[in-house]
């Protein structure tokens, strides 16, 4: 039906481009452009009909982040490539602060955040796993396991939005009673898909739903779930979660498997997304069975506790020195923009030190709390990809930095940035001074 329509559309527009040929008027010229042109306004106006409204905010809850423009917006100043020893002059500070509540999805930045065992609080506490089926063994077996995904092999997790919202008294509809208050609030997870578009009502709609992205400044629709941020018994209990091992590098924590609270429809468009075939689902830390972190983590019999990280690769926290980005974007092969420091994930991203002084940093103390630098941060492939995109470069930055920072004795990878325990928990915020306390050897532990 759709096609015969087209089919009648064409002809008649052919009929008129026939008749302005033959006859050449101002008049029929003007008809001319006029059918010529209701086409196109048909569809704009259709687009405005396909226009997505905000989400209704989650009842008794207020985001959480950055208000306004990022701290990051003049990350490539020339004056943040130089540094010096702190001063009056030039004090060492905190430039922006990130969290990332959905492992390798968007961060959500912030100007302060309250600093917890594990990290910056509402810093990965999700991820998302896939179920991979091995190759038969020698007599038949096979095994099956949930592993973590990341940007490593699917790069458009970088156009994965996530929000946080946390319960607030004065927001509209509080209530100790609300859904996402009971749950400490909801993470929001939004992501783009373009529908099928065809000449069927249906595929028009979606052209309309295309351009009406395209007119609002976004490259394609988006779609956005919510999940609770931490579910109390009675919603776990309801809902069926499972509780199932996930593989995250070499430890398989056990986790709860939300994938009931995602609709089966929004998890298959995700999967067409993200280019996932194999099963997906949506996993939480439990936070009664934290991950501990040894290798070069604090020892307990020293600090008075074992640390503990969520769905993290290694440790709680990562600083990263902005000097240090320029310098390797400095490195880049001719052609290359500068590096978006976003690439890199960082928690705290800080200016002052110059270029890789942070290397041998050993614990420093930032705001009110006091933190161990376990180690440097060994770099694969990951930020290959462009934050901004979700495309991976097949070279660089990587390849530039495996030409002169491969530095560690304990790892054949680049290294940038560190990775950290906090000593004490407290709260840090953007300008926060850092006052470096010792420094030392470093040696990095795979396990």
């Amino acid at each position: 039906m759709a096609s015969n329509a087209l089919d009648s559309i064409i002809d008649a527009i052919r009929t008129v481009v026939d008749a302005v040929v033959s006859n050449p008027s101002p008049s029929t010229i003007g008809v001319t452009l006029l059918v010529l042109l209701l086409p196109f306004l048909a569809l704009f106006i259709l687009a405005l009909s396909q226009r997505e409204q905000p989400p209704t905010p989650p009842p008794g809850c207020r985001k959480l982040g950055l208000q306004g423009k990022s701290n990051l917006s003049d990350q490539y100043s020339k004056k943040y490539s130089r540094g010096a020893d702190p001063s009056p002059e030039n004090p060492w500070i905190v430039k922006a602060l990130f969290i990332y509540p959905l492992k390798s999805c968007a961060g959500v930045e912030l100007g302060e955040s309250d600093v917890i065992r594990t990290g910056l609080k509402h810093d990965r506490q999700f991820t998302f796993g896939q179920y991979v089926t091995s190759l038969p063994s020698l007599d038949g077996k096979v095994e099956s396991e949930w592993n973590f995904i990341t940007q490593r092999t699917f790069p458009r997790l970088a156009k994965v939005e996530t929000e946080v919202w946390i319960p607030d008294p004065e927001a509209p509809g509080h209530s100790p009673d609300a859904e996402y208050v009971k749950s400490e609030g909801c993470l929001v997870v939004r992501f783009p898909f373009s529908p099928d578009a065809d000449f069927s009502l249906d595929g028009l709609k979606a052209y309309g739903r295309i351009l009406a992205a395209r007119l609002s400044g976004k490259s394609e629709p988006v779609i956005e779930f919510r999940v609770p941020f931490n579910p109390p018994k009675d919603r776990i209990k309801k809902m069926g979660y499972r509780s199932e091992k996930i593989k995250i590098w070499k430890d398989s924590p056990e986790a709860m498997n939300i994938g009931c609270e995602v609709p089966e429809d929004v998890m298959a468009k995700l999967k067409y997304t993200l280019g996932v075939t194999n099963p997906l689902s949506l996993f939480r830390i439990d936070t009664s069975k934290y991950r501990e972190v040894f290798k070069c983590a604090p020892k307990k019999k020293d600090v008075g506790f074992q640390t503990i990280i969520g769905m993290a690769d290694s440790y709680p926290m990562h600083i990263l020195n902005l000097a240090s980005i320029h310098h390797v974007s400095c490195q880049l092969p001719r052609g290359y923009s500068p590096l978006n420091a976003l690439r890199y994930r960082a928690n705290v991203y800080v200016t002052g030190p110059p270029s890789f002084n942070e290397d041998d940093w050993a614990r420093a103390r930032i705001g009110d709390c006091t933190y161990h630098i376990s180690c440097r941060t060994t770099r694969c492939k990951l930020p290959n990809v462009d934050p901004e995109t979700g495309l991976a470069d097949r070279n660089e930055p990587g390849a530039t930095m495996r030409k002169y920072r491969v530095i560690d004795k304990g790892s054949q990878s680049p290294c940038l940035g560190m990775q950290v325990t906090p000593l004490t928990e407290g709260v840090i915020s953007v300008g926060d001074e850092i006052e470096l306390l010792e420094r030392g050897e470093h040696f990095f532990l795979k396990v």
